[in-house]
């Protein structure tokens, strides 16, 4: 399994595995999910406000183009991201710095 699904030629899906309270911001790939490294606590939905910042400076992409689909209070979540054109999978992967 990849943590990148597509699901048309705009909507991709990304299965994530957040840890928050970390010192600096990283992602790092598993294989089948992207670890994202958050500084802040997830109290108040700090760290989901986070998530979706670092989402939208590394796909370059509105925050309204990004919403958890499920898990937005536990550490395994999964993430829609709509395009507002036709995007190529390895375009959103070197966004990410993966190949």
């Amino acid at each position: 399994m990849n943590f990148l699904e597509k699901h048309s030629d705009t909507i991709y899906f990304l299965r994530v595995n957040v840890k928050t309270n970390s010192k600096t911001q990283a992602i790092v790939n598993n294989g089948s999910f992207l670890t994202i490294y958050l500084t802040s606590k997830p109290i108040q939905n700090r760290a989901n406000k986070e998530l979706t910042n670092l989402l939208k400076r590394k796909l370059k992409i509105s925050s309204s183009q990004i919403q958890i689909i499920s898990g937005s209070k536990t550490k395994d979540k999964l993430i829609k991201i709509s395009f507002l054109e036709n995007i190529e999978e390895e375009v959103i992967r070197k966004r990410f710095n993966q190949k």
